[in-house]
């Protein structure tokens, strides 16, 4: 799906690209964006969802940036227990097809998405790692509960920089840095999602958590639609499953267990 998707809608001439961004301060179709997610996502509204009995609780994040300052927004298909508060702007009174093109409004990429008057982008100008948000509306959903196993997905990653490698002859003895360059280390900073995993790894016991993220040799972007990448992707990911099976059986054998009896009668009242 993802490859018939990025081919459609990250095709796009230099001409065209530019004239857009200049126009809507997006490099690529919007409307050919929104059509896609219209016939891949649909329409559904999210609380109807719920109903499902095979439907898990279900959020995505975006990024409201009109506010007196940006902060995330949840957009969820349950609805909390009304004497228990968020930490979070939220809601479950959108659409599917509402919640994904808020969440994917990637800055210079697509259009933002208004909504009730808000302006939403993308949700991981804020929440690129949503694993301790998705933490924090779990505990309010089961607040008795304790938490049989957390998995949380990565988009890649790159080899990590060592702090031994780092010495003083390395470095500079520049006094300043480009604004280029600092724009560039703020977004890295911004959108960095191992803080949040090492802050998770740290807290929560092994036999719960699990951090799944392959290691890539290039950095792939986001809009990336050639064959040979998508291929190189695939290829660098089953070679990370194979090298971690184990740490992957380990997660669906946790994700498997069943309730106690004393869990369901608890469920029951």
């Amino acid at each position: 799906m993802y490859t018939e998707f990025g081919t459609k809608l990250f095709t796009q001439s230099p001409f065209w690209g530019v004239s857009n961004f200049v126009l809507n301060r997006a490099y690529y179709d919007t409307t050919m964006f929104e059509k896609l997610l219209k016939k891949f996502v649909g329409e559904t509204p999210l609380i109807q969802t719920n109903r499902d009995e095979n439907c898990p609780k279900l959020a995505s994040v975006s990024t409201v940036m009109n506010q007196n300052s940006i902060m995330p927004f949840v957009f969820r298909n349950y609805a909390l227990p009304s004497d228990r508060q968020s930490q979070y702007l939220g809601s479950c009174k959108y659409t599917l097809f509402e919640s994904v093109r808020a969440s994917g409004a990637a800055p210079t990429v697509f259009q933002e998405f208004c909504l009730d008057g808000m302006i939403h982008q993308d949700g991981g100008i804020l929440v690129n790692n949503p694993c301790a948000l998705a933490i924090h509306e779990a505990k309010l959903l089961w607040p008795n509960s304790d938490f049989q196993c957390i998995v949380s997905c990565g988009t890649g990653r790159h080899a990590p920089i060592s702090v031994a490698a780092y010495s003083s002859k390395s470095i500079s003895n520049a006094s300043s840095v480009s604004w280029k360059t600092l724009f560039n280390r703020i977004l890295e900073s911004a959108t960095d999602t191992e803080a949040v995993h090492t802050m998770l790894n740290d807290l929560l016991p092994p036999d719960v958590y699990f951090r799944f993220n392959p290691y890539l040799t290039d950095i792939i972007p986001m809009h990336e639609n050639k064959a040979e990448k998508i291929i190189q992707l695939r290829e660098e990911t089953a070679l990370y499953i194979r090298r971690n099976e184990e740490k992957f059986v380990d997660a669906a054998n946790n994700l498997l267990i069943k309730r106690t009896a004393t869990q369901k009668i608890k469920d029951f009242l």
